[in-house]
């Protein structure tokens, strides 16, 4: 995992994220963990920490800005929190949430990160302005969550790492990611679905990612792919995904209460307005040579959805971005 802040031009704007999530195998119980790197034009970077965590009864969420910020070839240091693709420490002390930690990743299918463009030029260019990439696309979970004072084993828990960074967020943007898929159980699907804004004009939804089935990478999207699609309900979202002989149709049902509103902020200021449920429950159909199979995952799967106002009704947390 290489950091990207370091690179850019004192008067470019940049903003950099690498994050986490930890889901129970079952239980709709999830910790997401976000460190950032802001750098506003003409301004020095600047770290903040994010942190949720979703449970049945709701979400308690924090999060703290203006923190020191140093890098190594493995991990983001922001704060109290050293987060990468191995593992996880720190801790975070706000008014809606404390927490500390101490956890360990390792990978599930062999350590393979996802590039989530293709092509990989994609990643030099000038559009899209977000870069996406999972570091660690599945790992398995050890250690130890305390959650106000309440010990929490995170042993035999399943996750992610991402990491993505830019000049600008996408007028609207998806993040999918449901687990548990396949016959053993390890496949996985992780995506990002972006609209960009040209003039007056928003571009139909372009698809990026990959469906892990089996031991089988199967690259999904691409720059000239048409046949993605987004339909969003109240509470639920339809996603069709393609790939070279596939077809993935995921739907997602979020539970309201367990769902979480931020506020994004671009590197010149412009806000978004983002909801997250990591507990979102999600049956994954996929189509292809061999039939149709529908998964229903154990594990609960991801629904991010950013854009200028909310796809959801959930309240916004208190923080500025």
């Amino acid at each position: 995992m290489r950091l990207q802040y370091d690179d850019v031009p004192l008067g470019k704007g940049h903003y950099e994220s690498v994050y986490f999530v930890a889901t129970h195998p079952s239980e709709p119980r999830a910790l997401w963990l976000r460190t950032t790197v802001r750098k506003r034009p003409g301004q020095e970077p600047v770290g903040a920490l994010w942190a949720t965590w979703f449970t049945e009864d709701g979400v308690r969420a924090a999060k703290l800005d203006g923190l020191p910020i140093s890098t190594d070839r493995s991990a983001i240091t922001i704060g109290a929190v050293r987060n990468g693709p191995g593992g996880s420490t720190g801790e975070i002390i706000g008014d809606r949430l404390g927490a500390t930690w101490d956890l360990t990743f390792t990978p599930i299918d062999g350590g393979q990160s996802l590039e989530h463009l293709h092509p990989a030029y994609l990643y030099s260019a000038p559009i899209p302005r977000t870069k996406p990439t999972s570091p660690a696309p599945n790992v398995t979970i050890a250690g130890q969550l305390t959650i106000d004072g309440a010990s929490i084993d995170l042993d035999g828990w399943t996750g992610m790492v991402g990491h993505n960074w830019g000049s600008q967020h996408a007028a609207r943007w998806i993040w999918l990611r449901a687990a548990g898929l396949g016959s053993d159980g390890t496949g996985w699907l992780d995506a990002v679905l972006a609209r960009i804004r040209v003039g007056p004009v928003l571009t139909p939804w372009t698809s990026f990612g990959a469906l892990q089935l089996d031991g089988a990478r199967h690259p999904l999207g691409g720059l000239l792919r048409r046949d993605s699609a987004v339909d969003l309900g109240p509470d639920s979202a339809r996603i069709t995904l393609g790939g070279p002989g596939l077809k993935v149709v995921t739907t997602a049902r979020v539970p309201l209460a367990s769902t979480v509103g931020w506020k994004y902020a671009d590197p010149n200021g412009h806000g978004h307005e983002v909801v997250n449920s990591s507990v979102a429950a999600m049956t994954v159909t996929v189509a292809g040579g061999n039939g149709t199979t529908v998964f229903e995952p154990a594990r609960r799967g991801v629904l991010e959805v950013g854009g200028d106002t909310r796809a959801f009704d959930v309240p916004l947390q208190p923080y500025e971005d």
